[in-house]
């Protein structure tokens, strides 16, 4: 079972994918703490919610334009990650540690690009669990990917937010379980596959 996080002394969570190091988890916890309660200590009037799809692109590009992905800033990368996956986390949930009643997707969807690599996430979750992201070794090591292909820095505007989508809507999945429209249309799971999703719920 995946350890949980310490919020605050009476929230305690788990987080979207398995925490490997004390400064990932440091800085996870200081993202989704951020976004809970950030906004009070600053004098805003309320939690703003789901953050939008452009956060995690906005941020890893512009991490790409100061620091390459070259095997020697991984500790930087690492902490920086565990913020971003942590306010990312945050922002879909309300102070007591529930899921926000008007969130449905981990971050708000905007491009049909990313909404197309988002779907394709919650798919591979779903019926390919073996084969996806599940630790923060494992996120490093495909944003490290995506930095070789050139993603962050060229011209790919549309593949970077269809595999930014991926990413996301992989992470999603534990905190949304799949849904009927999602387990009947979107998929067309085998009935094989729908008999196991079923029975994992």
């Amino acid at each position: 079972m995946m350890a949980t996080l310490q919020i605050t002394q009476k929230l305690s969570i788990t987080p979207l994918i398995e925490v490997q190091s004390p400064t990932f988890a440091e800085c996870y916890v200081i993202g989704v703490r951020w976004r809970l309660f950030g906004w009070h200590e600053h004098g805003e009037v309320e939690a703003q919610g789901p953050l939008p799809e452009q956060y995690l692109i906005n941020n890893l590009t512009m991490y790409a334009q100061a620091h390459p992905f070259d095997g020697q800033h991984h500790a930087s990368l690492r902490s920086n990650l565990g913020f971003f996956v942590g306010m990312l986390h945050g922002g879909v949930l309300t102070p007591t540690g529930t899921v926000r009643p008007d969130a449905t997707t981990l971050v708000v969807l905007h491009t049909e690009d990313f909404r197309e690599g988002y779907m394709r996430g919650r798919r591979d979750y779903f019926t390919q669990y073996e084969e996806i992201s599940h630790t923060e070794d494992d996120l490093l090591e495909v944003l490290t990917w995506y930095a070789q292909d050139d993603l962050y820095l060229g011209d790919q505007e549309s593949t970077l937010h269809w595999a930014m989508g991926c990413i996301v809507g992989e992470l999603s999945g534990r905190l949304f379980p799949m849904t009927e429209q999602e387990r009947l249309h979107e998929y067309a799971l085998s009935p094989v596959e729908q008999a196991t999703m079923l029975q994992e719920a």
